[in-house]
């Protein structure tokens, strides 16, 4: 009686060694850009929520009966975010800010934490060395008057990538209108 050998030939065992190795060259690049894949998902979850935190806010504002600039606006968070003139979040300590009329840089630091009460990023004002710490985010305004439609904060999530004139995501608040835009957009030095 014939004994038949069981087990692969060389030719099998080499074909299946080359599968394999175009299937690492295809799947890698996507296991390796995971981590990028990560950091937006969770910036873009992170500006998802302030966006509805402003238009909680301004839903509180508006069932309040109240009108006009509220300081220390009661019925959302803890009740320390002030508005603007409008009925939407303007900062925490905003009595320079013309009666809620008047954007400031602190200010944007002010509406992220009282919208979102997490400590999940930590940001920094824009200046000459904001690349230079282990910041996730750069925050600061333009404009200044709410009257002015070029009046926001901008929030600049730069964990993923500190490099100057790199393209990050970003989010732009207009404390006017309420209205807020999430893309892509260079943060430069001052």
């Amino acid at each position: 009686m014939k004994v038949l050998a069981k087990g692969f030939t060389l030719i099998e065992l080499v074909v299946v060694i080359i599968v394999l190795g175009i299937l690492a060259v295809i799947a890698a690049p996507k296991f390796i850009n995971l981590s990028q894949d990560a950091h937006d998902a969770s910036i873009k979850s992170a500006f998802g929520s302030f966006t509805s935190a402003v238009k909680l806010y301004h839903s509180c504002w508006l069932t309040s009966g109240k009108s006009g600039y509220q300081v220390d606006l009661a019925c959302y968070g803890d009740g320390t975010l002030d508005s603007s003139v409008t009925g939407y979040p303007l900062g925490k300590d905003t009595s320079q800010s013309d009666n809620g009329t008047k954007l400031q840089g602190e200010y944007c630091k002010e509406i992220w934490q009282g919208l979102l009460d997490n400590d999940e990023y930590t940001l920094e004002s824009h200046g000459n060395n904001t690349f230079d710490k282990g910041d996730d985010i750069i925050y600061w305004y333009s404009g200044g008057p709410l009257s002015s439609s070029n009046t926001y904060c901008y929030y600049n999530y730069i964990a993923d990538d500190r490099s100057q004139g790199v393209k990050n995501w970003q989010l732009k608040y207009y404390p006017a209108t309420g209205k807020t835009e999430v893309g892509k957009g260079e943060l430069s030095v001052n």
